[in-house]
Protein backbone atom coordinates (compact mmCIF):
# COMPACT_ATOMS: atom_id res chain seq x y z
CA UNK A 1 0.00 0.00 0.00
CA UNK A 2 1.33 3.46 -0.95
CA UNK A 3 1.52 5.59 2.21
CA UNK A 4 3.37 8.49 0.61
CA UNK A 5 1.80 11.71 1.94
CA UNK A 6 0.09 14.05 -0.53
CA UNK A 7 1.14 17.68 -0.84
CA UNK A 8 -0.67 20.36 -2.85
CA UNK A 9 1.16 22.90 -5.00
CA UNK A 10 1.47 25.37 -2.12
CA UNK A 11 2.68 22.89 0.49
CA UNK A 12 6.00 21.10 0.88
CA UNK A 13 7.37 18.46 3.18
CA UNK A 14 10.61 20.49 3.28
CA UNK A 15 10.81 24.04 1.98
CA UNK A 16 14.28 25.49 1.41
CA UNK A 17 14.76 29.26 1.21
CA UNK A 18 17.82 30.04 -0.90
CA UNK A 19 19.01 28.27 -4.04
CA UNK A 20 22.75 28.74 -3.66
CA UNK A 21 25.35 26.18 -2.64
CA UNK A 22 23.80 25.52 0.78
CA UNK A 23 20.18 25.38 -0.31
CA UNK A 24 20.63 23.17 -3.35
CA UNK A 25 23.03 20.83 -1.54
CA UNK A 26 20.45 20.28 1.20
CA UNK A 27 17.61 19.84 -1.32
CA UNK A 28 19.58 17.22 -3.25
CA UNK A 29 20.51 15.32 -0.10
CA UNK A 30 16.89 15.31 1.10
CA UNK A 31 15.70 13.90 -2.22
CA UNK A 32 18.36 11.20 -2.08
CA UNK A 33 17.09 10.32 1.42
CA UNK A 34 13.55 9.80 0.11
CA UNK A 35 11.86 13.08 0.98
CA UNK A 36 9.16 13.32 -1.68
CA UNK A 37 8.17 17.00 -1.62
CA UNK A 38 10.99 19.55 -1.65
CA UNK A 39 10.70 23.16 -2.81
CA UNK A 40 13.44 25.78 -3.17
CA UNK A 41 12.66 29.50 -3.11
CA UNK A 42 15.23 31.34 -5.24
CA UNK A 43 14.63 34.51 -7.28
CA UNK A 44 17.70 34.43 -9.54
CA UNK A 45 17.61 32.68 -12.91
CA UNK A 46 21.40 32.34 -13.01
CA UNK A 47 23.34 30.30 -10.45
CA UNK A 48 26.91 31.40 -9.74
CA UNK A 49 29.76 29.36 -8.30
CA UNK A 50 30.93 32.27 -6.22
CA UNK A 51 34.45 31.07 -5.24
CA UNK A 52 35.42 31.27 -8.91
CA UNK A 53 34.70 35.01 -8.94
CA UNK A 54 38.04 35.61 -7.20
CA UNK A 55 39.74 34.17 -10.26
CA UNK A 56 37.52 36.25 -12.55
CA UNK A 57 38.72 39.31 -10.62
CA UNK A 58 42.30 38.09 -10.97
CA UNK A 59 42.11 37.61 -14.72
CA UNK A 60 42.27 33.81 -14.50
CA UNK A 61 38.68 32.89 -15.37
CA UNK A 62 35.71 34.19 -17.32
CA UNK A 63 32.45 35.17 -15.69
CA UNK A 64 30.55 32.69 -17.87
CA UNK A 65 32.63 29.79 -16.52
CA UNK A 66 31.23 30.52 -13.04
CA UNK A 67 27.59 30.46 -14.16
CA UNK A 68 24.84 27.98 -15.00
CA UNK A 69 21.09 28.49 -15.30
CA UNK A 70 19.24 27.90 -12.05
CA UNK A 71 16.91 25.49 -13.82
CA UNK A 72 19.84 23.32 -14.89
CA UNK A 73 21.33 22.98 -11.39
CA UNK A 74 18.08 22.51 -9.45
CA UNK A 75 17.98 18.81 -8.44
CA UNK A 76 15.61 16.51 -10.32
CA UNK A 77 12.45 16.07 -8.27
CA UNK A 78 12.79 19.47 -6.58
CA UNK A 79 10.36 22.29 -7.39
CA UNK A 80 12.07 25.62 -8.05
CA UNK A 81 9.96 28.55 -6.88
CA UNK A 82 11.36 31.61 -8.66
CA UNK A 83 10.43 34.10 -5.99
CA UNK A 84 11.88 35.96 -2.99
CA UNK A 85 10.99 35.19 0.61
CA UNK A 86 9.85 38.25 2.55
CA UNK A 87 8.61 36.67 5.77
CA UNK A 88 8.20 33.48 7.78
CA UNK A 89 5.35 32.71 10.19
CA UNK A 90 6.65 29.80 12.30
CA UNK A 91 3.33 29.49 14.15
CA UNK A 92 1.44 28.67 10.94
CA UNK A 93 4.46 27.06 9.24
CA UNK A 94 4.29 29.34 6.23
CA UNK A 95 6.66 31.42 4.10
CA UNK A 96 5.39 34.55 2.40
CA UNK A 97 7.01 35.63 -0.87
CA UNK A 98 7.32 38.89 -2.77
CA UNK A 99 4.85 37.67 -5.40
CA UNK A 100 2.18 37.34 -2.71
CA UNK A 101 2.28 33.56 -2.74
CA UNK A 102 2.33 31.76 0.60
CA UNK A 103 3.90 28.34 0.95
CA UNK A 104 3.38 25.86 3.77
CA UNK A 105 6.04 23.54 5.12
CA UNK A 106 6.53 20.68 7.52
CA UNK A 107 10.23 21.53 7.94
CA UNK A 108 11.90 24.75 6.85
CA UNK A 109 15.57 25.12 5.89
CA UNK A 110 16.91 28.66 5.69
CA UNK A 111 19.92 29.34 3.46
CA UNK A 112 19.21 32.84 2.13
CA UNK A 113 22.75 34.20 2.18
CA UNK A 114 23.77 37.66 3.30
CA UNK A 115 22.98 41.19 2.12
CA UNK A 116 25.05 44.40 2.44
CA UNK A 117 24.39 46.22 5.70
CA UNK A 118 23.54 49.65 4.33
CA UNK A 119 22.76 50.93 7.83
CA UNK A 120 26.48 50.64 8.55
CA UNK A 121 27.75 51.65 5.10
CA UNK A 122 25.26 53.61 3.03
CA UNK A 123 25.01 53.77 -0.76
CA UNK A 124 27.07 50.63 -1.37
CA UNK A 125 25.61 49.99 -4.81
CA UNK A 126 25.92 53.64 -5.83
CA UNK A 127 29.59 53.61 -4.85
CA UNK A 128 30.18 50.46 -6.90
CA UNK A 129 28.96 52.27 -10.01
CA UNK A 130 31.84 54.74 -9.77
CA UNK A 131 34.99 54.37 -11.82
CA UNK A 132 37.61 53.17 -9.32
CA UNK A 133 35.54 50.85 -7.10
CA UNK A 134 34.77 47.15 -7.60
CA UNK A 135 33.83 44.10 -5.53
CA UNK A 136 34.04 40.41 -6.35
CA UNK A 137 31.47 39.93 -3.58
CA UNK A 138 28.85 42.08 -5.31
CA UNK A 139 29.01 40.83 -8.91
CA UNK A 140 31.70 43.24 -10.10
CA UNK A 141 34.52 40.72 -10.56
CA UNK A 142 35.08 41.62 -14.21
CA UNK A 143 35.44 45.27 -13.20
CA UNK A 144 37.97 44.24 -10.54
CA UNK A 145 40.15 42.71 -13.24
CA UNK A 146 39.77 45.75 -15.50
CA UNK A 147 40.96 48.02 -12.69
CA UNK A 148 43.85 45.73 -11.74
CA UNK A 149 45.00 45.30 -15.33
CA UNK A 150 44.90 49.01 -16.13
CA UNK A 151 46.56 50.24 -12.93
CA UNK A 152 50.11 51.47 -13.53
CA UNK A 153 50.77 53.20 -10.21
CA UNK A 154 48.95 54.73 -7.26
CA UNK A 155 46.99 53.65 -4.18
CA UNK A 156 45.18 50.32 -4.05
CA UNK A 157 42.93 49.65 -1.04
CA UNK A 158 41.32 46.31 -0.17
CA UNK A 159 38.81 45.88 2.67
CA UNK A 160 37.81 43.01 4.97
CA UNK A 161 34.60 43.62 6.97
CA UNK A 162 33.60 42.43 10.42
CA UNK A 163 31.67 39.12 10.57
CA UNK A 164 29.49 37.81 9.10
CA UNK A 165 30.98 37.48 5.63
CA UNK A 166 31.15 34.57 3.24
CA UNK A 167 34.63 33.06 3.74
CA UNK A 168 36.93 35.65 5.27
CA UNK A 169 39.86 34.05 3.44
CA UNK A 170 38.29 34.89 0.10
CA UNK A 171 38.34 38.60 0.97
CA UNK A 172 42.16 38.41 0.79
CA UNK A 173 42.35 36.69 -2.60
CA UNK A 174 41.78 39.87 -4.65
CA UNK A 175 44.76 41.55 -3.01
CA UNK A 176 47.16 38.65 -3.52
CA UNK A 177 46.09 38.02 -7.11
CA UNK A 178 46.34 41.73 -7.97
CA UNK A 179 49.79 41.96 -6.39
CA UNK A 180 50.91 38.88 -8.33
CA UNK A 181 49.86 40.53 -11.59
CA UNK A 182 51.55 43.84 -10.74
CA UNK A 183 54.73 41.96 -9.82
CA UNK A 184 54.70 40.11 -13.12
CA UNK A 185 54.22 43.41 -14.97
CA UNK A 186 57.01 45.01 -12.85
CA UNK A 187 54.62 47.60 -11.40
CA UNK A 188 54.48 46.41 -7.79
CA UNK A 189 56.99 49.02 -6.56
CA UNK A 190 54.76 51.77 -7.96
CA UNK A 191 51.58 50.59 -6.24
CA UNK A 192 50.94 51.45 -2.59
CA UNK A 193 48.72 48.65 -1.16
CA UNK A 194 46.64 49.03 2.00
CA UNK A 195 44.54 46.30 3.62
CA UNK A 196 41.74 47.59 5.86
CA UNK A 197 40.59 44.87 8.26
CA UNK A 198 37.59 45.39 10.56
CA UNK A 199 38.87 42.73 12.98
CA UNK A 200 41.70 42.54 15.51
CA UNK A 201 43.45 39.89 13.39
CA UNK A 202 43.07 38.49 9.87
CA UNK A 203 41.21 35.18 10.25
CA UNK A 204 41.64 34.92 14.03
CA UNK A 205 43.65 31.69 13.76
CA UNK A 206 47.16 32.42 15.04
CA UNK A 207 49.10 30.01 12.83
CA UNK A 208 47.29 31.06 9.66
CA UNK A 209 47.48 34.77 10.51
CA UNK A 210 51.24 34.54 11.09
CA UNK A 211 51.77 32.95 7.66
CA UNK A 212 49.52 35.45 5.94
CA UNK A 213 51.24 38.41 7.57
CA UNK A 214 54.54 37.06 6.29
CA UNK A 215 53.21 36.93 2.72
CA UNK A 216 51.69 40.40 3.04
CA UNK A 217 54.97 41.80 4.38
CA UNK A 218 56.82 40.34 1.37
CA UNK A 219 54.76 42.47 -1.02
CA UNK A 220 54.83 45.56 1.18
CA UNK A 221 51.20 45.70 2.24
CA UNK A 222 50.21 48.17 4.93
CA UNK A 223 47.70 46.51 7.26
CA UNK A 224 45.17 48.48 9.29
CA UNK A 225 43.59 46.14 11.84
CA UNK A 226 40.54 47.13 13.85
CA UNK A 227 39.57 49.65 11.16
CA UNK A 228 35.92 50.12 10.23
CA UNK A 229 34.94 51.57 6.86
CA UNK A 230 32.50 54.38 7.61
CA UNK A 231 32.20 56.04 4.21
CA UNK A 232 33.37 56.28 0.63
CA UNK A 233 33.72 59.60 -1.19
CA UNK A 234 34.00 58.65 -4.87
CA UNK A 235 34.29 62.22 -6.12
CA UNK A 236 37.49 62.60 -4.10
CA UNK A 237 38.46 58.91 -4.35
CA UNK A 238 38.87 58.65 -0.59
CA UNK A 239 37.84 55.96 1.87
CA UNK A 240 37.00 56.98 5.43
CA UNK A 241 37.90 54.48 8.17
CA UNK A 242 37.54 54.62 11.94
CA UNK A 243 40.42 53.00 13.79
CA UNK A 244 40.30 51.45 17.24
CA UNK A 245 40.74 54.71 19.15
CA UNK A 246 37.78 56.28 17.35
CA UNK A 247 39.91 58.52 15.15
CA UNK A 248 38.86 58.70 11.51
CA UNK A 249 41.36 58.52 8.66
CA UNK A 250 40.88 59.30 4.99
CA UNK A 251 42.67 56.91 2.66
CA UNK A 252 43.17 57.91 -0.97
CA UNK A 253 42.54 55.24 -3.57
CA UNK A 254 43.01 54.76 -7.29
CA UNK A 255 41.58 51.26 -6.94
CA UNK A 256 39.23 50.19 -4.17
CA UNK A 257 38.15 46.58 -3.76
CA UNK A 258 35.26 47.00 -1.35
CA UNK A 259 33.86 44.13 0.69
CA UNK A 260 31.11 45.91 2.65
CA UNK A 261 29.71 44.85 6.03
CA UNK A 262 27.00 42.21 5.63
CA UNK A 263 23.98 41.07 7.62
CA UNK A 264 21.18 38.54 7.39
CA UNK A 265 18.14 39.55 5.32
CA UNK A 266 15.81 41.88 7.21
CA UNK A 267 12.88 39.49 6.98
CA UNK A 268 14.76 36.92 9.07
CA UNK A 269 14.87 39.37 11.96
CA UNK A 270 11.33 40.62 11.36
CA UNK A 271 10.10 37.00 11.50
CA UNK A 272 11.63 36.53 14.95
CA UNK A 273 14.16 33.98 13.72
CA UNK A 274 17.38 35.99 14.08
CA UNK A 275 20.14 36.06 16.62
CA UNK A 276 19.89 39.76 17.40
CA UNK A 277 23.46 39.93 18.63
CA UNK A 278 24.89 38.63 15.37
CA UNK A 279 23.72 41.06 12.68
CA UNK A 280 20.46 39.34 11.84
CA UNK A 281 21.66 35.82 11.05
CA UNK A 282 19.45 32.86 11.96
CA UNK A 283 19.56 31.87 15.63
CA UNK A 284 20.40 28.17 15.56
CA UNK A 285 22.27 25.74 17.75
CA UNK A 286 25.62 25.91 15.89
CA UNK A 287 26.27 22.23 16.55
CA UNK A 288 23.00 20.81 15.18
CA UNK A 289 21.68 23.61 12.86
CA UNK A 290 18.28 23.48 14.56
CA UNK A 291 16.59 26.74 15.49
CA UNK A 292 16.78 27.46 19.22
CA UNK A 293 13.03 28.11 19.49
CA UNK A 294 11.31 26.42 16.53
CA UNK A 295 12.14 22.73 16.26
CA UNK A 296 11.14 22.41 12.60
CA UNK A 297 13.25 25.35 11.40
CA UNK A 298 16.86 24.71 10.36
CA UNK A 299 19.59 26.89 8.85
CA UNK A 300 23.10 26.69 7.45
CA UNK A 301 25.58 28.68 5.42
CA UNK A 302 26.44 32.36 5.51
CA UNK A 303 23.19 33.58 7.08
CA UNK A 304 23.19 31.09 9.97
CA UNK A 305 24.96 31.56 13.29
CA UNK A 306 27.14 28.46 12.85
CA UNK A 307 29.85 29.65 15.24
CA UNK A 308 32.64 29.48 12.68
CA UNK A 309 33.84 31.26 9.56
CA UNK A 310 31.53 30.28 6.67
CA UNK A 311 32.98 28.73 3.50
CA UNK A 312 32.03 26.39 0.68
CA UNK A 313 34.07 23.62 2.29
CA UNK A 314 32.19 24.17 5.53
CA UNK A 315 28.85 23.92 3.72
CA UNK A 316 29.67 20.42 2.49
CA UNK A 317 29.86 19.21 6.08
CA UNK A 318 27.03 21.41 7.28
CA UNK A 319 24.56 20.17 4.67
CA UNK A 320 25.34 16.52 5.41
CA UNK A 321 24.88 16.96 9.17
CA UNK A 322 21.78 19.13 8.83
CA UNK A 323 20.01 16.57 6.63
CA UNK A 324 21.02 13.74 8.96
CA UNK A 325 19.65 15.71 11.90
CA UNK A 326 16.41 16.71 10.18
CA UNK A 327 15.74 13.06 9.36
CA UNK A 328 16.81 11.93 12.84
CA UNK A 329 14.46 14.45 14.49
CA UNK A 330 11.54 13.01 12.56
CA UNK A 331 12.19 9.57 13.96
CA UNK A 332 13.10 10.68 17.47
CA UNK A 333 16.79 9.80 17.19
CA UNK A 334 19.68 11.80 18.61
CA UNK A 335 21.30 14.57 16.61
CA UNK A 336 24.85 14.71 15.29
CA UNK A 337 27.15 17.61 16.13
CA UNK A 338 29.17 19.87 13.84
CA UNK A 339 32.64 20.73 15.15
CA UNK A 340 32.84 24.03 13.28
CA UNK A 341 35.22 22.80 10.58
CA UNK A 342 35.85 25.37 7.87
CA UNK A 343 38.45 26.17 5.26
CA UNK A 344 39.98 29.40 4.00
CA UNK A 345 41.50 28.78 0.55
CA UNK A 346 43.77 31.78 -0.06
CA UNK A 347 45.79 32.21 -3.24
CA UNK A 348 48.97 33.94 -2.05
CA UNK A 349 50.45 34.20 -5.55
CA UNK A 350 49.37 33.74 -9.15
CA UNK A 351 49.37 29.94 -8.90
CA UNK A 352 50.08 29.12 -5.27
CA UNK A 353 47.35 28.58 -2.69
CA UNK A 354 47.11 27.87 1.03
CA UNK A 355 44.30 25.70 2.36
CA UNK A 356 43.74 27.02 5.87
CA UNK A 357 41.49 24.44 7.56
CA UNK A 358 40.39 24.95 11.16
CA UNK A 359 37.54 24.35 13.60
CA UNK A 360 35.50 26.74 15.71
CA UNK A 361 38.12 26.72 18.49
CA UNK A 362 40.75 28.06 16.08
CA UNK A 363 42.68 24.77 16.03
CA UNK A 364 44.07 23.65 12.67
CA UNK A 365 42.06 20.78 11.19
CA UNK A 366 44.02 19.73 8.13
CA UNK A 367 42.74 17.02 5.80
CA UNK A 368 46.29 16.43 4.53
CA UNK A 369 48.74 13.80 5.84
CA UNK A 370 50.37 14.78 9.13
CA UNK A 371 53.84 15.07 7.59
CA UNK A 372 52.67 17.75 5.13
CA UNK A 373 52.85 21.43 6.12
CA UNK A 374 49.14 22.38 5.88
CA UNK A 375 49.86 26.09 5.54
CA UNK A 376 52.44 26.01 2.77
CA UNK A 377 51.07 27.53 -0.45
CA UNK A 378 51.22 24.96 -3.25
CA UNK A 379 50.60 24.79 -6.98
CA UNK A 380 48.57 21.60 -6.49
CA UNK A 381 46.26 23.34 -4.02
CA UNK A 382 45.79 26.26 -6.43
CA UNK A 383 45.02 23.90 -9.34
CA UNK A 384 42.50 22.01 -7.22
CA UNK A 385 40.80 25.24 -6.10
CA UNK A 386 40.80 26.75 -9.59
CA UNK A 387 39.94 23.70 -11.70
CA UNK A 388 39.05 20.70 -9.53
CA UNK A 389 36.56 22.20 -7.11
CA UNK A 390 34.38 23.88 -9.76
CA UNK A 391 33.87 20.53 -11.48
CA UNK A 392 33.13 18.85 -8.16
CA UNK A 393 30.68 21.64 -7.37
CA UNK A 394 28.62 21.29 -10.54
CA UNK A 395 28.75 17.50 -10.77
CA UNK A 396 28.83 16.26 -7.17
CA UNK A 397 28.15 18.89 -4.50
CA UNK A 398 24.97 20.35 -5.99
CA UNK A 399 23.72 16.82 -6.60
CA UNK A 400 24.11 15.88 -2.92
CA UNK A 401 26.82 13.34 -3.62
CA UNK A 402 29.67 15.05 -1.78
Amino acid sequence: MDVTPEYDEDSFDVLVVGGGNAGLSVAARLLRRGVVSVGVVEPLAVHTYRPLLSYVGGGQASRSSAERTQASVTPDGCRWLQDSAVGVAPETQTVRCRSGRVYRYTDLVLAPGLVPDEDELADVYTVLDTDAVASNYLDHAEKTWQLVESMQAGHAVFTVPRPPVSCTGTTLKPLFLAAAYWSRMERIDDVDITLVVDRPDLLGVADIDDRLRGHLDEIGVRILNGATVTGVRPAEQKLTVRVGDGVEQNLPYDLLHLVPPFRGPRWVEESGLADRGAHGVVDIDPKTFRHRVHDNVWALGDAANVGTDPSGGAIRRQSAILVDNLMAARSGRGLKEYDGYTVAPIATDRNRLMFGEFDRTGALSSSMPSFVDPLKPRWSAWAFDRYGLPQMYWNLILKGRL
